[in-house]
């Protein structure tokens, strides 16, 4: 049994998957909320299916960019679940979680902005192209508001949080055609959901419980140069 972890975001959500395709999730959404319900959704979970930490074969983890709070919360979690476990621990980027869900969301697209709000005037971005079971990709970054609204462009999909702060008249459009997927799309499922597609399975990274520390991205690393087109 897999268990997958969501934290970095005002989305709090936890789930549980099996080789038979069950999934079951615990999922809230609130400002500072994964202090007080990620441990409890962690337990009523273990508690429901009568399994601890020694059943799951492996932990699947967000791990940013995002909030810090949000993001560290999730490492604690995942250190002390894991401390002397032989489990393996599996660190996928936030926005190529919230990548996959789009593309089960919307197939056929060929273009997936995945974003996250970054407050100021910054949103983490990260853009993926799809042709066929092609997939490429621009590196996370920190970018202006103003930058990719003039990048992205009808017909791309946007998922994520802080897509109410694009202009206006870009949200208007992408609305128009059913493009934008807020943040009721970002949960801990999609990470199930990557491990089992074969254009991001091979992206999640092993890492050592002990050892890991999330993506965390600064004000101080904004990027704005043109990605690959």
């Amino acid at each position: 049994m897999v268990l997958a972890i969501e934290t970095a975001t005002a989305v709090c959500s936890v789930a549980l998957g099996d080789t038979d395709g069950m999934i079951d999730e615990r999922r809230e959404t609130g400002k500072g909320i994964h202090s007080e319900k990620l441990f409890v959704f962690l337990e009523e979970l273990m508690h429901a299916h009568q399994i601890g930490a020694e059943h799951l074969s492996a932990v699947l983890l967000s791990g940013g960019p995002g909030s810090y709070t949000g993001l560290r919360i999730g490492a604690a979690a995942v250190k002390g679940l894991l401390f002397q476990a032989d489990i393996p621990l599996y660190i996928l980027g936030t926005l190529e979680s919230m990548a996959v869900r789009a593309l089960l969301e919307k197939p056929g697209i060929q273009k997936i902005h995945a974003v996250i709000d970054a407050r100021r005037k910054h949103l983490y971005h990260q853009v993926f192209f799809i042709q066929d079971e092609i997939i490429r990709r621009s590196e996370p970054a920190l970018r202006s508001i103003e930058k990719l609204g003039e990048e992205i462009q009808p017909g791309d999909a946007v998922i994520g949080t802080g897509t109410d702060r694009l202009p206006e008249a870009l949200q208007n459009t992408l609305d128009s055609e059913q493009l934008i997927l807020n943040d009721s799309f970002i949960s801990s499922v999609n990470l199930i959901h990557a491990l089992n597609h074969s254009a991001f399975k091979n992206r999640f990274k092993e890492v050592n419980p002990e050892e890991y520390e999330p993506d965390y991205l600064s004000s101080g690393q904004v990027n704005d140069s043109d990605y690959p087109a």
